[in-house]
């Protein structure tokens, strides 16, 4: 079986001293016969076109058209040619002809995007029930944060990464997220979340009764503290974390049969406290806002159907759609 190389070397061959202008040229020829039609119909002049008709014949060995009375008339190889070249040209067209935008309504394609549970809660819902009456026919996938990395998305295994950072994906070196864009998707607060009838909280919650109640932790790297306890520690203060789940969908349901407490980001806190019966608080400490960003390689930036989705995913966060 002859190698892509070995085809694409013999194409190049076959076709030396054969250009586009002459194969348009050509096609236009077989299909009007005229040489002062075929120039005013490719835009130059007849002498060109003579000249084009003069270098096609010398290619192919064979003169192509042949006067008869005040016509021309196609020679068996020139007929041979007529419908093939037309072929060629019509998919040599569309090859550069640019890809259409996606049409939501009749698109049926699937999106991946590498993100943690605390994404799938806050941003799927949302985006699944606009999606579900402007494109029915497309899919989302999520996998989880391990593929949020410049490498998954350079490969094509996501086309989207959701992620905190500021510049880069964090844990990816500079070198493996050439090609990386990004654009700033939403900014998150902290809230603090307690089952409804905790018997110790009324009103504000203070750093006092913070700190004498048992807390949840969110560790989804497996690190024991976090944010929260660095915090603290500059001030001087601890607090006791009676669980450490590396999931945020499982902190939830700790806190319904628990005193504990869950400082958690404030979209969480939103998603979670009706459906779970849990009471939301301003924290008592100062917590900075944390970032999440929109991730895509260099090589889907142009896709239609990627642009499409990523603006939707972008005006959703803004509260525009």
């Amino acid at each position: 079986m002859p190698s892509s190389h070995g085809t694409v070397n013999h194409a190049h061959a076959a076709l030396h001293g054969l250009d586009l202008n002459l194969l348009l040229t050509l096609d236009v020829l077989l299909d009007i016969r005229s040489v002062t039609a075929t120039a005013e119909r490719v835009g130059v002049t007849q002498s060109a076109v003579s000249h084009r008709l003069a270098k096609l014949r010398d290619f192919f060995g064979d003169p192509l058209l042949v006067a008869a009375g005040d016509d021309f008339v196609l020679t068996p190889r020139a007929e041979e040619l007529r419908n093939p070249l037309r072929l060629a040209l019509s998919e040599l067209q569309n090859v550069v002809t640019p890809a259409p935008e996606l049409d939501p309504a009749e698109a049926d394609r699937s999106f991946v995007v590498a993100s943690s549970d605390l994404a799938e809660v806050t941003l799927l819902p949302a985006l699944l029930e606009h999606l579900a009456s402007v494109a029915p026919r497309v899919t989302v996938r999520t996998r989880g944060r391990a593929l949020a990395t410049g490498q998954a998305l350079a490969e094509g295994k996501v086309d989207f990464a959701v992620a905190p950072g500021e510049g880069s994906i964090p844990g990816v070196t500079l070198e493996q997220t050439r090609g990386i864009r990004q654009r700033s998707l939403v900014t998150d607060g902290f809230s603090v979340l307690a089952r409804r009838d905790h018997p110790r909280l009324r009103g504000r919650l203070t750093l006092k009764r913070y700190l004498a109640e048992s807390h949840v932790l969110v560790a989804p790297q497996g690190a024991p503290g976090g944010l929260v306890d660095s915090i603290l520690a500059r001030q001087g203060e601890c607090r006791h974390v009676a669980a450490q789940v590396a999931s945020f969908l499982s902190a939830p349901f700790l806190l319904q049969g628990t005193d504990y407490l869950l400082t958690c980001p404030t979209s969480l806190a939103e998603a979670t406290a009706q459906p779970f019966g849990l009471r939301v608080f301003k924290p008592p400490i100062d917590l900075p806002s944390t970032k999440l960003f929109l991730y895509w390689h260099e090589r889907m930036h142009h896709d239609p159907g990627h642009r499409w989705f990523r603006g939707e995913l972008l005006r959703l966060a803004a509260g525009r759609i």
